[in-house]
């Protein structure tokens, strides 16, 4: 073997060491550099986080759930419809041949509260207006007389007399008549209460004769009634 050339086993041992510093040069390039983790999306919510969220809405659903069922469950009133007498007063002008026969109804209490069983007070006022003002002097008028007042009440069952007043009472200008009606209770399961309301009137053919017809002037009030709540 010429002097200076290596032999095979130095040969051997240089490339057993050349390749052990490749393998630790790509130990040392692969320490320095981490992949990132692609296992499992960061974007995307984990088992637990699904958990928490299922658990977190079941008290809501079953919070709607039961709202609503006690909405349901709730006993509906029915709604209740406006009254003649719901403003406190009213007034009404009634055809009574050539004249007009005006009356004025109003209540102190709060009509809109009224339940069956309360007791119930509307007073009224009645007077004559237009027609014939007298004769040719101007000086007289012809006369007009209540003969009977009375008012009917229907609560849908029953009708009752409420009140019936006769004899013959003035209603010539500047003549009223004014009376009171006191209405009792009516049963529990009444809805409304419906008043019927008649004047027979006498009103002189002329003034001074002492000559009369009869006129019979009629007149409606629709009183509606609240509920109880029966709990």
């Amino acid at each position: 073997m010429p002097e200076g050339t290596p032999g095979p086993r130095t040969s051997a041992v240089r490339t057993t060491a050349a390749r052990a510093a490749a393998l630790a040069l790509s130990a040392a390039l692969l320490a320095g550099c981490q992949l990132p983790d692609v296992s499992m999306s960061p974007d995307l919510p984990t088992g637990d986080d699904v958990a928490a969220a299922s658990e977190t809405a079941r008290p809501t659903a079953a919070r709607r759930t039961a709202a609503t069922a006690a909405v349901a469950a709730a006993p509906s009133t029915p709604d209740r419809p406006a009254g003649d007498l719901d403003s406190g007063s009213l007034t009404r002008t009634l055809p009574a041949g050539d004249r007009t026969v005006v009356v004025d109804y109003w209540t102190a209490d709060q009509a809109t509260t009224w339940t069956a069983e309360d007791d119930k007070t509307i007073q009224l006022a009645a007077h004559v207006e237009g027609g014939d003002t007298g004769d040719s002097r101007g000086d007289e008028t012809p006369e007009v007389l209540v003969t009977r007042f009375a008012v009917t009440g229907d609560d849908g069952t029953t009708r009752t007399l409420v009140t019936e007043d006769r004899g013959e009472f003035a209603l010539t200008p500047p003549f009223s008549y004014t009376t009171a009606l006191s209405l009792p209770g009516a049963p529990s399961a009444a809805t409304a209460l419906s008043l019927s309301v008649q004047f027979d009137l006498l009103v002189e053919t002329e003034p001074g004769s002492a000559r009369y017809y009869r006129q019979t002037v009629l007149d409606t009030l629709e009183l509606p009634l609240l509920q109880e709540d029966p709990s």
